[in-house]
């Protein structure tokens, strides 16, 4: 479960990493390489160890899955006999290959042998990742992905302000070697595969906006074929986004990724009636373009009832 806590008097101008230390009992090192793999949230955002807390400020992470966090080197929200919920890194690779050193499944194969993605997750984007723990529970978990029983929710930040409120995307997709060889691309096609993407807008600025998707679907790069082909391309995405935009977004506001986050995952408990849902933390570079991502807005992972 998320634990939160308010920065005492005792603590105001102190660094996270020596807060956490003494917070949560911590040795210096543990509380070092929390920070480091991202366990730690301030106001809702992660932060690094030179953070400079105030009084006041809202401290969040889960200590039940601190032991599972440090060995496999990346955040878990939520855990159980079953399933896991990681909040991958951006840059962070999903599977291995030529040019990954290092991937998540790298990671549970070697601490959790068995263990398998019950989703995919681009490279450069970040947040909620779905795990099943065995070949059980992960063909329980592609079953209900074919069903559409699992729910998946993505903020992005798109260069330009759309003139909607919420619209749905209802466009095929297709995926293609061209022209990047190896690389895919996926392009709107008639005769593609059915692609839906749900996708409301959260806030704007001048010229990007940040919005919200919900996917009905889940083909590759879906949100960000779907986002381009309305004009709306991610900032920071090199394939499917706009050079001169992603160049101003780099120089003002230091954007050097593609600006997808899973934020919120809802899905079927292996074997069982409930519904858990968990909602990732917010990336600092998130929160450079849209400050008001900063308001404390960390929830535990909760359990329900399926209708």
């Amino acid at each position: 479960m998320l634990s939160s806590l308010r920065v005492p008097p005792g603590q105001d101008g102190k660094r996270l990493d020596a807060a956490v230390h003494t917070l949560l009992e911590a040795s210096r090192k543990q509380a070092r390489d929390l920070i480091t793999i991202g366990c730690v949230a301030v106001n809702g955002v992660l932060a690094e160890a030179t953070t400079r807390l105030r009084e006041g400020d809202l401290l969040g992470w889960y200590p039940e899955h601190h032991g599972l966090s440090l060995a496999l080197g990346i955040p878990v929200v939520y855990a159980d006999d079953d399933a896991i919920v990681l909040h991958k890194p951006p840059r962070l690779a999903v599977h291995g290959g030529p040019l990954v050193d290092r991937s998540v499944a790298d990671s549970l194969e070697e601490v959790l042998p068995g263990a398998g993605l019950a989703q995919r997750l681009d490279r450069e984007a970040s947040g909620l990742l779905l795990v099943g723990r065995d070949a059980p529970a992960l063909a329980l978990l592609g079953k209900a992905m074919e069903a559409g029983e699992i729910t998946r929710e993505y903020l992005a930040i798109v260069a330009g302000v759309p003139e909607f409120e919420q619209r749905t995307i209802d466009l095929p997709l297709r995926v293609t070697d061209e022209p990047h060889g190896d690389r895919p691309k996926t392009v709107v096609d008639p005769q593609g595969q059915r692609a839906v993407s749900h996708v409301t807008v959260e806030m704007t600025r001048k010229d990007s906006a940040l919005v919200r998707v919900r996917l009905e679907t889940g083909r590759t790069h879906q949100i960000r074929a779907h986002l381009a082909a309305i004009g709306h391309p991610l900032l920071g995405d090199p394939r499917y986004g706009d050079a001169g935009k992603n160049a101003a977004a780099k120089a003002t506001f230091g954007v050097s990724r593609t600006m997808l986050h899973g934020a919120r995952l809802t899905f079927p408990k292996p074997g069982t009636a409930m519904l858990v849902t968990a909602e990732a933390m917010h990336e600092p570079d998130f929160v450079r373009l849209f400050p008001k991502l900063s308001a404390p807005r960390l929830s535990a992972p909760t359990e329900g009832t399926r209708d």
